[in-house]
Formats: structure tokens, C-alpha cells, sequence
């Protein structure tokens, strides 16, 4: 698990730093505080149960706007970049732990005058410092299985322009977190809050300049990846012959952890300058769906093979593309084909869903990270991918 968290962390600080590999000047650094107020959801049966779900938050930013002298500064509004802090405090629920996340930030400007603003704003990054499910302490939450979580933020943002240096702002903000089945339970969380914020410019602020969109040219890329992740795996309800009283819990949540591997091509082609559309195929080896649990004479749980040699899933998925410079989002709902059924508490969906996040090195390599989940909202498992692009070929 600590790997993965590296390997995250060196993709997100690539894809943040990587308008350096642009050579966009650091023309306006920027300084932000911000305070946030909200309340988290009743997504799980723990959750429901609390009355008060209310939370404060402060953040600190700073980061880079670029100059518009790039076209892709131009189609996403002269973005910023840079990384930041955020500590939450859960008030009447501080048993859930004091958790802080470390993450980039990336946003633009969707209108602007001369006197204020409207903009976007993402991040990504890892929260720390949650009290995870622990049977053995008696800590019930399974909201958490582990004290690390990934953080992701979706916001949009009122800016009132005070001076040429400051600006004051009024936003609302999403939040997710989640370990992506790195450690189960993994309930996960989200939040909704309004935040108040700060923004100084250490230089004048700058204004997008007018320049009319350039022509561009449309292109068709063919990518393969290899990717692999690992997933933990529990038992669950109970087996014919035994009650619920017969699980040991603290032997469920030990679980195992399984492998998954495989090996995809993907076509896209271009059809703005942002969004490419594609068709993608794969085949996989998923260590989860060739294993199970049971529990034996005992009780005692075990875990078997389902089948007498090992099955390969083929699968197929349309794909959405969405690009950033060197950096991509990717939206890519698939099917497995000829997928069996031997234990519905086990056979997820022949439907999964995957967003993946891609940075290009070079020309041709391809590195990236992805989130495989089922029924739209249970993550399945996070991959990490390693890719090569056999050609990028101009539409005539």
C-alpha cells in the first residue's frame, strides 16, 4: 500500500508540475487562506446514525496562473497550479480523528470582468490522520479501514477583486475520500461546504488576454497499457449451516489481499480540442473473482477456488477523453464478456465503471492511474498503469 500511495503521489505532482515541462513562465504567484464550513452525509448505516454531522475547515494554497500565451491556457480559462493543505475539525464527532489532506489544486476562470470572477477549481492529494474500523478496539466506523485516504475536491468560485493584489472569494466545494478498497471497510465519505477565502497575487493580477481561439488540427492516438492493483477482500453474510453469530469479525475483517493484472489497447479520436471519443479492449486476470470464502466444519473462515483453472476476463469499454496539455481524464464505462456466475455474493456486475487519470512523458510514454468501481459508487480496486502510444496520426 505504500507504494501505491508513492506512485500516486508522483503522478499528481507531475501532472502539477508539468506546466514547468511547458516552459510557462512563473509569471503571478498566488497565495490563498481559506475557511470552510459543511456538513458530511449519511452515506452508511454509522453515519445515518449520528445527529450532528457538522465540520470546520482552513486551508492555505499557493500556486502559479499561467500566462495565456498557450492555447490550452486559452480553452481552460488561464489556469493555475500549485498544491496546498487542508485540516478539517468534526466537532461533536472528533472520534472520527483530526484528518488533514496534502494535495494539487488546478482551476481557471469561467467569466471575468475587470471587478470580479467566476471559476473552477479541482484537487487531489491524500488525507491522513482518520481513526479507522478496528473490531478489536471496539471502533465500529466502517467508514474508514485504514488512516490514509485519497482526497479529490470538485468547487466553483465567486471572486470579488478588493485591489490589484487581493481578491476575496465565495465558494462551494465537494469532497470525496475514499482508500478505493485498499483496505476494508471502505464506506468512504463525502461533504458538501461553502468556503470563504483569501487570495493574494504577488504580482499584479493579470488578465486573460483576448485573443480569438486558434484552428486546430484533429487527431486519432492507439495507446496500450499494462496495469496492475491489488484489492482486499473479505467474506461475507454466512454460509449454509451456520448463523451470523458463528462469524468471527475480527477473522472477516483480516481478509485477504488479491491481485489484478491485465493488458488494454484503446483508440481515441479527436473531436474538439479537449475531448477525444475511443473504443478500448482488454483482457485481465482478477486473483478476487477466481477465489472465494467459506467457512468450514468449524465455522473457521477459509478461502477456496471457484473454478478448476483459472479465468481470464475479456472486456470491452467506450472511452472518453478528456485533455489537459500532457495531462488526461478519462471516462471509460465497460462490459466483461462471457463473465461466469457461481456466487452472487461474490459476482460483481458485468458492468464496471473506471475514471483514470493519464499523464504522457515524451511523446509516446504513458503513465496513470485509475479507480475501477461497480454499481457507480462501490470502489472495486485502484489501478496503476504503464502505457505506450503506437501512434498519434493526423486526421486528414
Amino acid at each position: 500500500m505504500k507504494h501505491f500511495y508513492l506512485f500516486l503521489f508522483l503522478l499528481i505532482s507531475g501532472f502539477y508540475s508539468s506546466q514547468e515541462l511547458d516552459s510557462i513562465p512563473r509569471s503571478n504567484l498566488q497565495a490563498s487562506v481559506g475557511l470552510q464550513f459543511g456538513k458530511f452525509l449519511g452515506t452508511n448505516d454509522y453515519l445515518k446514525t449520528l445527529k450532528h454531522r457538522e465540520f470546520i475547515g482552513a486551508s492555505a494554497e499557493l500556486a502559479v496562473q499561467t500566462d495565456g500565451s498557450q492555447e490550452w491556457h486559452k480553452r481552460f480559462g488561464r489556469p493555475y497550479y500549485g498544491g496546498g493543505i487542508v485540516a478539517y475539525d468534526f466537532l461533536k464527532n472528533s472520534d472520527m480523528g483530526r484528518p488533514f489532506a496534502v494535495y494539487g489544486t488546478f482551476g481557471g476562470v469561467i467569466k471575468e470582468t475587470p471587478t470580479h470572477s467566476w471559476s473552477y477549481n479541482t484537487s487531489g492529494g491524500f488525507a491522513f490522520n482518520w481513526t479507522p474500523f478496528d473490531q478489536e478496539k471496539g471502533y465500529l466506523n466502517q467508514t474508514f479501514g485504514s488512516s490514509v485516504s485519497v482526497y479529490i475536491n470538485f468547487g466553483a468560485n465567486y471572486k470579488y477583486y478588493l485591489s490589484k493584489h487581493l481578491d476575496l472569494g465565495l465558494g462551494l466545494n465537494f469532497t470525496h475520500f475514499s482508500n478505493g478498497a485498499l483496505k476494508l471497510p471502505n464506506k468512504g465519505m463525502n461533504i458538501f461546504n461553502s468556503q470563504l477565502s483569501l487570495t493574494y497575487h504577488f504580482d499584479e493580477r493579470q488578465f486573460a488576454p483576448k485573443d480569438t481561439l486558434s484552428v486546430f488540427d484533429k487527431y486519432s492516438t492507439l495507446d496500450v497499457n499494462v496495469f496492475g492493483g491489488v484489492r482486499h477482500s473479505i467474506f461475507y453474510g454466512k454460509d449454509e449451516g451456520f448463523t451470523y453469530d458463528d462469524v468471527d469479525l475480527i477473522d472477516k475483517f483480516k481478509g485477504r489481499y488479491y491481485q489484478n493484472w491485465g493488458l488494454e489497447t484503446v483508440y481515441h479520436r479527436q473531436i474538439t480540442y479537449k475531448s477525444s471519443l475511443g473504443l478500448g479492449l482488454g483482457v485481465m486476470y482478477d486473483e478476487d473473482y477466481n477465489h472465494k470464502f467459506y467457512q468450514d466444519e468449524n465455522g473457521k473462515i477459509q478461502t477456496t477456488k471457484r473454478f478448476q483453472n483459472d479465468q481470464l476476463l475479456l472486456n470491452i469499454f467506450p472511452s472518453y477523453r478528456l485533455s489537459i496539455s500532457k495531462f488526461a481524464i478519462q471516462v471509460q464505462p465497460g462490459f466483461y464478456l462471457f463473465k461466469k456466475t457461481i456466487d452472487k455474493r461474490y459476482d460483481k456486475t458485468i458492468f464496471y465503471q473506471r475514471v483514470g487519470f493519464q499523464y504522457t512523458i515524451g511523446k509516446n510514454l504513458l503513465i496513470g492511474i485509475g479507480l475501477r468501481s461497480f454499481i457507480f459508487h462501490k470502489a472495486d480496486y485502484i489501478e496503476w498503469r504503464l502505457g505506450y502510444r503506437i501512434f498519434n496520426k493526423k486526421n486528414l
